[in-house]
């Protein structure tokens, strides 16, 4: 009898210390955290999409100069140009010296004020700066100083790509990113901006 006692009771151990290992481990594997997961959290985060890019190009760039500058951009899908688009305005720019870009930019900051915050921005070209601006140069300010330092006033010519009309034709955030930075390493380009980022 007390034979079978002893066995019941091993056997009751055995029971309970298999349930306190194989139970934890059932209940916490990968698989089953997964399966309690919201649907949310499981869903990975979409990256954000471009539909287009505003590019302004030096005043002069042809379209066909556009075309060639695009075409070595390695941009991964097909794209429109609508060339010197009216969806932007072009702005004002001129070319300064590096060596003259500091006494330049002095120049400005003696002013009245500065139309625009962060005036002038610093777009380094080959051996000079572009100065550009929206309102800047209607300012008679700037333009005593560009006359003073015999700068020429352009406008720069914008162009819109367009990656067409639906989501799925869009391109990712990072690859714009990297087109951006391969054309604004050109000498007629001087800024890229996004159009329609979504995410």
């Amino acid at each position: 009898m007390m034979k079978k006692s002893i066995y019941k009771i091993l056997f009751i151990a055995a029971i309970i210390v298999f349930l306190i290992i194989v139970v934890p481990l059932v209940l916490f594997t990968p698989t089953h955290v997964e399966s309690n997961m919201s649907v949310n959290e499981k869903t990975p985060v979409k990256e954000q999409q471009v539909a287009g890019l505003f590019i302004e190009f030096e005043n002069g760039t042809t379209e066909q100069e556009v075309k060639t500058i695009l075409e070595n951009s390695n941009i991964p899908i097909n794209y429109s140009i609508d060339y010197n688009t009216d969806l932007s305005s072009g702005r004002h720019y001129a070319k300064v010296e590096n060596d003259k870009k500091t006494a330049v930019v002095d120049e400005f900051k003696k002013g009245e004020k500065f139309p625009e915050p962060g005036f002038p921005p610093d777009i380094k070209k080959g051996n000079y700066y572009v100065i550009v601006s929206e309102q800047g140069f209607e300012n008679e300010n700037f333009l005593n100083v560009m006359k003073r330092n015999n700068l020429q006033v352009k406008m720069t010519i914008i162009c819109y790509i367009s990656f067409g009309n639906e989501p799925k034709n869009w391109i990712p955030e990072n690859d714009a990113i990297r087109i951006r930075n391969e054309l604004e390493a050109n000498e007629e380009v001087f800024i890229v901006n996004f159009d329609g980022v979504v995410g």
